[in-house]
């Protein structure tokens, strides 16, 4: 059901935030009035972003714009909105938080039943200091509590920095958050609700994909997903995430049977023949199957990129609790081509940052980013190669290239980027949000 659009409610109305990207709606038990949580009356829908303030409501001078993590609540399946609330509670108008998760503790056999727990990439000075922070919430989401730094905010040649934290709660309570942290995946545990979290724990070596794709020109990530088994009395966890091998993108997954404190060799699920992968979602269901979708691209030219030149498809493997991992299959009906979108500013592709799964005992759904439906725009494949070789373009050269683009020279700047109204088709740009019923 299309309930609107969120920043239309009238919390979010009357309140100093805009929605600004990077979603994430996890569930979880309500109040019960009583300083405890249940799902007697259904769950409560927690709504996790990016937050910025609107024009003027900003505490601070207009000089500086901060980026804040914001969480607002439903309690009749997205119907109404609750007003949003800080989850980055650290005031300081030189920060900008990206990147969150969310997750709640939904077992009522855990002590913290109920707890609401928000990861991030804190960046204090952008490119130079970016620590992973988690805050928590044990009232519903009406507050939280100051964020804790689980991790180094340096970020240099030598190290690297950390970023594309992923948050999983075990069913005795166990909160671990993870993250890449130079060239490793890493894992911060908490066994007391979230007050006190232990050093970062190597998961993996990971290399990162390569960015862009060859082939292909949008941004890519090896971020990872990490999931708990919810089965009682479980101890194991899985970690999965993107690497970059000799011959290109792969998913891994690796396996803690102990809480976390120690963690097997990765083991690659995917291959050769579904392309270079990238952006993988991953759960487990009540039963202990393990699902993961991710995506892959294949390209005619990988050292070119445009329209036509690369597609990519969505894809499947899964495990049972006892069992071994399947056979990759496909599950997108039709292939999408990433030159069908671009960011804001033209300059490259744009495919997004993530993709997600959820999994029950019948199935998984997979949802991913899907231009099935779009068409790319030669004026901005064109727009973008200029871009990419750091071409000046001035004089007769602009004029000419004014014209390879199908403008007249003289309608605007010459060489300026195309204007996507004026130089595209209509469907430039239309990307979906796509989800895969898969029933393993």
């Amino acid at each position: 059901v299309n309930r609107g659009l969120l920043d239309d409610q009238a919390s979010w109305m009357s309140s100093p935030f805009v929605s600004d990207g990077d979603p994430v709606v996890v569930f979880g038990p309500k109040p019960d009035g009583q300083g405890g949580f249940t799902f007697a009356g259904g769950a409560r829908a927690y709504y996790a972003s990016l937050g910025s303030y609107k024009a003027g409501q900003s505490p601070y001078p207009p000089t500086q714009a901060p980026e804040a993590i914001v969480v607002s609540t439903s309690d009749d399946n997205g119907l109404t909105w609750t007003a949003p609330v800080l989850a980055s509670v650290k005031h300081n108008p030189n920060i900008f938080n990206d990147k969150e998760a969310i997750a709640v503790d939904a077992d009522p056999a855990s002590a913290y039943f109920g707890r609401v727990y928000v990861s991030w990439t804190r960046f204090n000075t952008i490119g130079t200091a970016e620590p992973i922070v988690v805050a928590a919430s044990g009232d519903g989401g009406a507050t939280f509590s100051t964020g804790k730094q689980l991790s180094p905010a340096f970020n240099n040649n030598a190290v690297g920095g950390r970023q594309g934290s992923s948050i999983a709660v075990g069913p005795d309570g166990s909160v671990y958050v993870a993250f890449e942290q130079g060239a490793a995946q890493v894992v911060s545990i908490s066994r007391d609700g979230g007050t006190t979290w232990s050093r970062p724990i190597t998961i993996g070596g990971v290399t990162d994909i390569q960015d862009p794709i060859p082939g292909s020109n949008f941004r890519t990530d090896s971020f990872l997903t990490i999931a708990a088994d919810p089965r009682a009395a479980s101890t194991t966890l899985y970690a999965a995430w993107a690497n970059r091998a000799a011959a290109g993108g792969r998913i891994v997954v690796a396996t803690s049977t102990n809480r976390g404190r120690t963690w097997g060799a990765p083991l690659t699920v995917s291959t050769a023949t579904e392309g270079y992968a990238f952006f993988q979602g991953m759960d487990v269901a009540p039963n202990g199957r393990v699902d993961i979708g991710y995506q892959a691209q294949n390209a005619i030219n990988p050292v070119a990129f445009g329209t036509g030149n690369a597609s990519i498809d969505s894809w499947f493997v899964s495990k049972p609790a006892a069992g071994t991992w399947s056979a990759p299959a496909k599950v997108s009906s039709a292939p999408s081509d990433p030159a069908a979108s671009a960011q804001n500013n033209l300059a490259r592709q744009f495919w997004g940052d993530y993709n997600t799964l959820v999994s029950d005992n019948a199935g998984a759904w997979f949802i991913y980013t899907d231009s099935r439906r779009g068409r790319g725009c030669a004026a901005v494949d064109e727009y973008q190669r200029v871009i990419a070789g750091t071409a000046v373009v001035r004089g007769d050269m602009a004029d000419r290239l004014a014209q390879r683009l199908g403008q007249d020279p003289y309608s605007h700047e010459p060489g300026s980027k195309p204007a996507p109204p004026e130089h595209c088709p209509g469907q430039f740009g239309n990307s979906d949000v796509v989800t895969s019923v898969i029933r393993p």
